[in-house]
């Protein structure tokens, strides 16, 4: 199995393009938003694949984020173009859940301990 070690760093557009996918959009749909022709996109989306040893796209996401070259930050400032109900719901998905430290550093703040 491969590490981070040797993944090759993905150019901009590639990232771009990894992260339209793994938002679910096709390869039209994204060749629309990046204002590119559908055969760049294939040609970047396969870059991807071979920088990072991937045979699909869910396996390329998976290995980008994992190994920090795409982010969800990123993946959430793409998808921003959303409903403030739905922004909403992201974050409240996204937010943790307190563990006992996170309560007890809140306890001493408020300073019931």
């Amino acid at each position: 199995m491969h590490t981070a070690t040797h993944l090759k760093p993905l150019a901009p557009r590639q990232a771009e393009a990894l992260t339209h996918r793994a938002r679910g959009l096709s390869n039209s749909e994204t060749a629309k938003t990046m204002r590119c022709s559908v055969t760049n996109v294939t040609n970047l989306l396969a870059e991807c694949f071979y920088k990072l040893h991937a045979r699909n796209s869910t396996e390329a996401v998976a290995k980008a984020v994992k190994h920090g070259l795409i982010h969800f930050a990123l993946i959430a400032s793409v998808i921003s173009g959303i409903g403030s109900d739905a922004q909403e719901q992201l974050r409240t998905r996204i937010q943790r859940r307190p563990t006992v430290r996170t309560i007890r550093i809140r306890n001493n703040r408020e300073g019931t301990v």
